[in-house]
Parts: C-alpha cells; structure tokens; sequence
C-alpha cells in the first residue's frame, strides 16, 4: 500500500493504492482562497497544515486493517506558494498562492530585462507574477522590513515538513518553480537572490524528490516513511502515464495545464515554457493557464446561476463546430503560459444576432481549450519535439466526453484518459516505488496505469476550429496595448 497526498490550491487530497495502482480509498478536505483585493489571493497555512495531518488520519483508519503493509506516504503540492516565518516557525504572513498577481508590474518590467531573460535561462520558471521570486521582490519594494526581518521564506509543503520533522527542506522539483533556483545545478541559484538581497539561508535546504524521512512527533504516524515528493505539474504527468520521453499530458481543473516529459532539460528562447525537475533523467516541459475550469464558475454565476453546469454543457452540444465565428479569449485571471501577461483580460468577438446563449456556452469551452492549444504549439518548435501522437488527459473536464472530444478535434490528436482522475497523488505513490527501490525505471509504472477512453480526432472539426483559432492568436496581439493602457 502507498498513500499520495496532494496538496492543492483549493484542497488536500489522500488517495491510497496498491502495488498494482488500484485506488483503494480517497480522502479529501477544502480550504478558502482569501482575496482582500482582486490581486491578492492568499491561505492560512495552519488551517492547511491542519487538513492534511486530518486527511492523513483519516485515510490511515480506512486502511487501519493493511497499516502495517503501508509502505509510504508521499507528497504533491501545487506550485510557486510563498510566506515568511519567524526563527520560531511562525507564520508571519499569510500564504501567497500562485494565483496572486500583486507582482505584476515588477514581473513585467523584470522580463523585458536582460537580467530577467538570464534568470529564466537558468532557472526554467517564467518571469511572472506567480514566481516565488517575483513575490520576494514586490516584499523588497513595500514590505522591505519584513523580507530583512523574516527567519526564512517558504512554501506550503516546507511549512507542513517543518510541523512535521522539524527540518525546513524543499525537494529539487518545487524548487525549480520558484525562480530562484539553478535547474541545471540543482542549487540555489546566486543572481536571483542577489536581485533580491537574500542569503541562502533565507531559503529551505534543497533535496532530492526521493529524500525519506520520519517524524517523532505524531506517534500515529510513527514508523512510516515519508518521501517529500514534487510539485504537482510533475507528478501529474507521472500519474496519468506520461512517462516517457515526449509524451504530453493535459490537465484542466481549476486551471489548465499541458505538459511534455523529458530526459533533459530545455528552455525556449521565446520565454513561453516552463522546465521544471521530477528526478536527475526527468523533467516536464510546458505551461499552465490561469483559466480553466474556474471560467465555467464564472459563467454560470454570473449569467445561470440556477442552470447546471450540466445544462451548460448539453446546451453546448447543440451548437456547429466553432460556435459559428464567436471567438472568446478566456484571460479573465490573466495569463500565464505562453503570453505570460497578467494583465490580460477575457474578450468574446464577432457577436452576431444570430448568436444565442448556448453559443456563449460553447465558445467559452473552446477558448479555454485554445488557450492551452496556444501552449502545445511550442512542443512543435522547440527540440524536444513530441514524439507520440496523443495526449494523456487528466483533471475534472475528462467527465465531459463533449469537451474532450473538442479538445482531440482542436489538437487533431488522439486523446487518452486513465482510468482515474487522480494523477498527481498516484504520481506521488509512483514516485515513492522508486524512492524505495520497488521500481527502477519510470516505465515500470505505466502498466499501473490503464486507459479507459480514447477519442479521435474529427479532420473536418479541426479545419474549423484552426480558422477561429487564427483569430484567437491575432485578438490577444491586437488588444495587448489596450490592457496594459487600462493598467
């Protein structure tokens, strides 16, 4: 028995398997996002902590009959989190997720920069808003006392480590997502921290993704070894079957994100990828999108909030191919991969009289899946080409054959579905098999990790959806100064 425990931006999740992959119970707790304006969007890390030691317990009770056959327990968390905390380990901020953007401007004004080109270069992380390293530097400009007087600056999954084992440590692969860090070093990174004035030890040790430890301090967790495991994007790839070099995986939750395994590590020239760490022969290059399934949110509440987001989609249905010419840009959080422009907004063009509420519905689901079109585009142009025709795909819109099937026709690529949804804490569990020896290659993993569904592509579909999407690319060029002017 393994046991993955992923810690998200909306709630941490256990899952416990067995040495075949099969899912044997799920556990999960919500937290809130807390935003006193729109660009802050912050956590209490104590209530965090305090939900994982709780889904922790609760899925050890649902296993308590195989404890002792309990191998390990190991960790995803979402990326790019930051707070400061006093020599005592207190908390003296509140989380910043990576959907703040209170860092904007000095992200955007840090890109154009020669300095910001050469930090990208070498740590793979976009220079933006949700970086660890952009969060330091809006601290250094209006908060300057605190970065001076905080202990250490740290994420969520080093702040549960801390409770924990008492030790402030960082594996290889959240840290290659904060923008201070040397990816193809593996160490801190020095002309980040000198932008910023911080020594090294402001930061967390950094650690291998396979490090094991064992905590004293909670007796009913005694005796069990915890791997601290990666960020989320890796091991999602890992735990949907994305293993080998050149496959791709998507996920669209909240968010969105597509990304393409590597035995090495690459950054693009255009600064319009990311390349984060899973171990020493592997990496995930890509992007994430801010608007993911936090758009549909939005469209139901604010225009049906008493329809279904089943309706919505059946409405969809009934709707030609390409929403017949409406076009939406769905940057209403702004935007990460490839623009990396948080001060993009979301735009519907070509409204026509001819256009009902349902073609809203359907245009919304094709932007979202434009947006992250807009992102696979990359792999073509960069060295790493892909090299399998298909996408492994993960995250709540895999329940909506409807939108999967776009996502193939869009892509013109075959799309396959695991038959669970829960990637990244099954990544975790695969992650620690290796951590303990009980596999010695990632591939061992792909037979743990069967295919459900597979949705081809519709060639016919796909011309429509390119013509929309030539628009889709020129909208966001053309309106760029005029969301920035608002600015």
């Amino acid at each position: 028995m393994y046991i993955g425990v992923d810690i998200g931006t909306s709630s941490v999740k256990a899952v416990s398997i067995d040495n075949r992959g099969v899912v044997q119970n799920i556990r999960q707790i919500p937290y809130p996002i807390f935003s006193s304006s729109p660009d802050f969007q912050e956590q209490d890390p104590e209530e965090i902590f305090n939900a994982t030691v709780k889904v922790l317990k609760d899925i050890l009770a649902d296993n308590q009959g195989n404890k002792n056959q309990i191998k390990a327990i190991s960790f995803s968390a979402a990326m790019h989190s930051l707070m400061a905390i006093d020599a005592a380990g207190k908390p003296l901020t509140l989380l910043i997720t990576w959907a703040d953007s209170r860092a904007k401007q000095i992200a955007d004004n840090l890109r154009e920069m020669d300095l910001g080109k050469q930090i990208y270069r070498q740590t793979g992380t976009a220079v933006h808003a949700m970086s660890p390293l952009c969060k330091l530097l809006w601290l250094k400009e209006y908060q300057a006392e605190l970065l001076a007087e905080a202990h250490k600056f740290i994420g969520i999954k080093e702040y549960v480590f801390f409770k924990l084992f008492g030790e402030y440590v960082i594996d290889f692969s959240l840290a290659s997502a904060t923008g201070l860090f040397d990816v193809f070093n593996l160490k801190w990174y020095k002309d980040s921290l000198q932008l910023i004035g911080i020594e090294e030890n402001k930061l967390s040790t950094p650690v291998p993704t396979t490090a094991i430890f064992q905590t004293k301090k909670f007796p009913e967790f005694a005796n069990i070894n915890f791997i601290i495991g990666a960020s989320d994007g890796c091991l999602a790839n890992l735990g949907a079957g994305a293993i080998e070099e050149g496959q791709i995986a998507t996920t669209i939750g909240t968010s969105g994100a597509i990304r393409m395994t590597s035995s090495q590590s690459f950054v693009d020239e255009q600064m319009r990828t990311f390349c984060y760490y899973t171990d020493d022969n592997q990496y995930v290059i890509g992007g994430a999108v801010n608007n993911g399934g936090i758009i549909l949110q939005w469209l139901r509440e604010a225009f049906s909030p008493d329809e279904s987001v089943e309706n919505i989609f059946q409405s969809a249905t009934n709707i030609p191919t390409g929403s017949e010419g409406l076009v939406f840009l769905p940057y209403l959080l702004g935007e990460r991969a490839p623009i990396w422009d948080s001060s993009a907004k979301g735009v519907f063009l070509g409204i026509g009289k001819n256009h009902t509420q349902a073609h809203f519905y359907r245009a919304v689901l094709e932007g979202i899946i434009f947006a992250l079109y807009s992102v696979g585009k990359v792999f073509k142009e960069i060295q790493s080409a892909p090299k399998e025709p298909c996408i492994y795909a993960t995250g709540g819109f895999t329940k909506s054959d409807f939108w999967v099937q776009m996502m193939a026709d869009i892509f013109n690529q075959k799309i396959l579905v695991p038959n669970s949804s829960e990637s990244t804490a099954i990544g975790a569990c695969i992650l620690a098999m290796k951590a303990l020896g009980e596999i010695n290659e990632w591939k061992e993993a792909q037979e743990m990790i069967p295919i459900t569904k597979e949705f081809l592509p519709n060639e016919a579909n796909h011309a429509v959806y390119m013509k929309n999407f030539s628009v889709f690319e020129k909208l966001y060029l053309a309106l760029k100064p005029l969301f920035h002017h608002n600015n």
